[in-house]
């Protein structure tokens, strides 16, 4: 058996074999995948949970103990967004071919480098002997690209551990990055009445009212637009629109799909009411024309002050000052317990690879990012006193 978990020998088939595992979601099947890993920890001595979150979908938990009360938490999530289409990219999906220093495949990049590489980290303390002076713990969630349902499982649980410190291994380019946007996802549908389209003056044409709202969204999504120094700006864009039944049908239902992005000290809440409140005049202004919204998702914006020592411990390993803000959210929206958890956003990954074809992770990035996370651990919890 290869001790040297960290090393390319090791860390790259390592890594393949994940890629290998297909857990694109829908429909996810990241248990199959939380079992293998599950089994890789069973040969090395150490116990793994492994928590149902549905059919063929759950979390691996795993603890490595010290001593001490310090907690320090290593998140990734299992599942990818779904494979590239048949000739839109050079490489199979789930082949993880290795070339000109890549691997390519999808989830290289997001987010299962980053998994991998914090569990080697894990593992080689382990193996080292080496007895922190905290516990870490290891979280390989079920869902992040859809519903974040493992975050949420975890989340839920009355035994769960409040960490000192949380580390998600999003692709940030080996950058520290210490937070994301919050996002707020709705629905708007509009209903009107139906007619023939030789009469349309008889209905309410749902399609051409939700052209007007789509107008007023435009209108307002500077005045609702947000600023960060570190995470960016807000926006607001709509990115999926469905009404109509056929052409000679004057349609009496329209819905569209919002995704509005903030940052502090924005308040889903408030904005939410707010735009339901705009809405409802404006239909208002159209009698017999009736506007609903609903809610599809809810993430709320992460940051963590960079002199929180997570940050500030990551900074000098990293050799650095700078830090950034991701725009993509994370599972740290529904794990950093109203902000009160100091989370750091750091993995080998290309953000710009996320989701596209031919994705891709530079093998040396990986492999330092395995050195990172050791080094993180080993920093932020010390080592127990012999």
């Amino acid at each position: 058996m290869n001790n040297d978990v960290t090393s390319g020998e090791f860390a790259i088939p390592f890594l393949q074999r994940l890629i290998q595992t297909d857990t694109c979601n829908p429909p996810g099947n990241e248990m199959k995948l939380a079992a293998e890993l599950q089994a890789f920890l069973q040969e090395h001595g150490i116990a793994g949970e492994l928590l149902e979150a549905g059919e063929g979908r759950g979390n691996l938990e795993a603890v490595f103990p010290g001593s001490g009360t310090r907690t320090l938490m290593f998140c990734g999530h299992l599942d990818t967004v779904g494979a590239w289409a048949p000739g839109a990219g050079v490489y199979p999906p789930n082949g993880a071919v290795l070339a000109d220093g890549r691997m390519y495949g999808r989830g290289t990049s997001d987010m299962k480098s980053g998994l991998a590489a914090m569990l080697l980290a894990a593992v080689s303390l382990h193996l080292e002997g080496i007895k922190l002076g905290g516990d870490l713990l290891f979280l390989a969630t079920a869902g992040e690209e859809v519903d974040s349902c493992g975050a949420r499982l975890y989340a839920a649980r009355p035994d769960r551990r409040k960490p000192d410190g949380l580390v998600i291994a999003e692709p940030t380019g080996s950058r520290v990055a210490v937070g994301h946007k919050g996002a707020l996802w709705l629905r708007i549908t509009l209903h009107g009445r139906s007619a023939h389209g030789s009469m349309p003056q008889l209905g309410l044409n749902a399609v051409e009212g939700m052209m007007e709202i789509i107008a007023f969204l435009r209108r307002h999504s500077l005045q609702w637009q947000g600023a960060d120094p570190v995470l960016g700006s807000g926006s607001l864009s709509v990115n999926r629109i469905a009404g109509g039944i056929q052409t000679n049908v004057v349609p009496d239902r329209c819905e569209i799909d919002v995704d509005i992005r903030t940052v502090p000290p924005q308040s889903h809440a408030a904005l939410f009411a707010e735009l339901e409140a705009e809405l409802a005049k404006l239909s208002g202004r159209a009698p017999g024309y009736r506007c609903e919204v609903r809610q599809l998702l809810d993430r709320s914006v992460v940051y963590t002050d960079p002199g929180e020592a997570l940050i500030r411990t990551a900074l000098d390993i990293a050799g650095t000052e700078e830090v950034c803000g991701v725009p993509y959210y994370t599972d740290g929206s529904v794990l950093h317990e109203d902000g009160t958890i100091p989370v750091l956003i750091y993995g080998p990954g290309e953000p710009s690879m996320a989701h596209q074809p031919d994705e891709w992770v530079d093998l040396e990035a990986y492999l330092a990012s395995i050195r990172f996370y050791r080094e993180l651990a080993l920093w932020f919890l010390g080592r127990a006193a012999e």
